[in-house]
């Protein structure tokens, strides 16, 4: 069963999704600090260039403590510092100023979120959704697909999963390409017994995010057993090996599903494996064979493009890469 492992801490996916949001900009910081960061790559030591970061944003809201754009970013170099209670404590200053900043309050449900604190957490994304339903752009607002998104998160921490289902629905219909959505989703899916909806939205999340993220295989492992799709199963299990970089036993266990019913993604997986290790001639190899049986599907038409292979010409047998 696959965990919420990688929603604890503040990750590099909590991170982009902070910035998606518009909580975490890129700063073009002045002149004078980067000639400081000039001189400490020069020196051995000295102040990292976060701590650097922090000081001169400290510096820039003594000079203007009334600006709420300096506060926004102090908090954010407090957070990138592991700093959380300072952040807090910025975004704090920010909401008395400004009680409907929703930067502000995104940062800060968001670190209560990070430190366990839910019930705060929940109530603040809980007011975030519901003010962006008064926006124009209510479906499109990307803070509020986060509020939705981390308020089906809290759902499934708690064991709510109707609620949740329902969040993270409202999630997908703002942006149906986020992985994190997907997969929690799906999670929470098959939590409720919907194993068959949670192997649509595990499966569109690992489309989008093919490697270097094991959770949702795991969870495709799990749903896939629970429908009784024991190939399928097998192949998200090798799959999850893949990505536990584990290549050995993933392509034992996809060899031998490439003439039964999960044989089109079992080939597009050995493909994966051996494109990535750098044989282009092998995974062209397999994504012919995958073309043979699929020569419409857009995954094996894109894998062919990629590495440059023209698909046979009609009627043709041959399965050989060029």
């Amino acid at each position: 069963m696959a965990t919420l492992a990688h929603l604890d801490g503040l990750t590099d996916r909590t991170l982009r999704r902070l910035t998606r949001a518009g909580v975490i900009a890129l700063v073009v910081l002045l002149a004078a600090f980067t000639a400081l960061y000039v001189m400490g790559q020069r020196s051995g030591g000295g102040p990292t260039m976060v701590e650097r970061n922090v000081s001169a944003m400290e510096d820039a809201v003594k000079q203007a403590p009334q600006n709420v754009q300096v506060r926004l970013k102090l908090a954010e170099a407090y957070t990138k510092a592991g700093r959380t209670d300072d952040a807090l404590a910025q975004y704090d200053e920010v909401l008395r100023a400004v009680p409907k900043n929703s930067t502000a309050a995104l940062g800060k449900a968001t670190l209560l979120y990070q430190k366990g604190d839910l019930d705060t957490a929940k109530a603040l994304f809980t007011t975030m959704a519901a003010n962006a339903k008064t926006s124009e752009f209510a479906r499109v607002d990307p803070e509020a697909q986060t509020a939705h998104y981390y308020l089906g998160s809290i759902a499934i921490k708690q064991g709510q999963y109707d609620t949740a289902i329902t969040e993270l629905t409202r999630a997908k219909a703002m942006d149906g390409s986020d992985a994190d959505v997907l997969y929690l989703l799906g999670v929470a899916q098959s939590k409720k017994g919907d194993d068959a909806n949670a192997v649509a939205n595990l499966s569109r999340a690992v489309a989008f995010v093919p490697t270097g993220w094991c959770d949702p295989w795991a969870a495709l492992q799990t749903s896939y057993g629970n429908l009784k799709q024991n190939e399928m199963a097998q192949y998200a299990g090798a799959m999850n090996a893949f990505c536990g970089k584990d290549s050995g036993a993933a392509v034992s266990q996809l060899e031998p599903l490439t003439s039964g019913p999960a044989a089109l993604p079992a080939l597009l997986g050995l493909g994966l494996i051996t494109e990535q290790q750098g044989d282009k001639a092998a995974a062209g190899a397999w994504y012919l064979k995958a073309y043979a049986i699929a020569p419409t599907d857009t995954t094996v038409l894109s894998s062919l493009d990629r590495l440059g292979v023209k698909p046979p010409a009609a009627g043709s047998t041959t399965t050989k890469a060029s």
